[in-house]
């Protein structure tokens, strides 16, 4: 019976490849000029946050796959193949992180020269409250959708764990019935040896009989010689 050669891979890929999908999507919205305060702030935090979730769920990829190169769990050409993906998807992770770099530096310089134009134009104070109000949103939307990565991360974990218990389990039930081949291989040469046994014995008492024979045939002919000798 084969090992045991499925592994939570799939599962952890897919779900970088989504939360690097999400973050390409926010990074071009927060490009956009029609883009407002508030919502740059708010796609702003989202690619953050999302950056720190895509590391970590690539550094647990990397396990997953080092655990499969190790106990060879996959073909050669399937592991070679993850290798590939693994280093691609590392390096879109690079390419994101720098062009949000990039762009914040270019988005940053805008918004202090349009914050020099405002002062030189005497802000009134509504808008001033108006502009804290909007940032007050922002980090109320900012929670939320954290909390919401919050819970797609631990759904990925969950079903992560589900499936290490699974493959555990598996694994635990292939070692028990190769305990148990073992077994009945050892008690299969048991008997044989038994067996080799008990023929060689009958093969001895063969050749004792045998020998026996012998020993009476000369005690006749012997017997006969002397008989001739004393009468003729």
């Amino acid at each position: 019976m084969a090992l045991v050669d499925h592994d939570s891979w799939d599962i952890e890929y897919e779900g970088c490849e989504r939360l690097r999908h999400q973050l390409l999507v926010h990074l071009n919205q927060r490009q956009q000029p029609s883009t407002r305060a508030s919502q740059y702030v708010q796609l702003t935090s989202s690619i953050k946050s999302g950056l720190e979730q895509l590391a970590k769920d690539m550094k647990h990829l990397k396990v997953v796959l080092d655990n499969a190169i190790t106990w060879e769990t996959s073909p050669e050409e399937e592991l070679q193949q993850r290798r590939i993906d693994y280093d691609r998807l590392n390096s879109q992770l690079r390419e994101i992180r720098e062009k949000f770099a990039n762009s914040t530096r270019s988005n940053d310089q805008t918004t202090t020269a349009s914050g020099s134009a405002w002062q030189d134009q005497d802000l009134v104070p509504s808008q001033s409250s108006s502009s804290t109000a909007l940032d007050v949103e922002a980090l109320k939307q900012r929670k939320i959708e954290m909390l919401e990565q919050q819970n797609q991360g631990l759904e990925v974990l969950s079903a992560t764990l589900s499936r290490q218990r699974q493959l555990a389990t598996q694994l635990g039930n292939e070692v028990e019935d190769q305990n148990n081949i073992l077994d009945n291989l050892a008690n299969a040469m048991d008997r044989v040896e038994t067996g080799v046994q008990r023929e060689t014995q009958s093969i001895g008492q063969v050749n004792r009989r045998d020998s026996t024979w012998g020993y009476w045939l000369v005690i006749i002919a012997l017997f006969v010689a002397i008989i001739i000798v004393v009468f003729v």
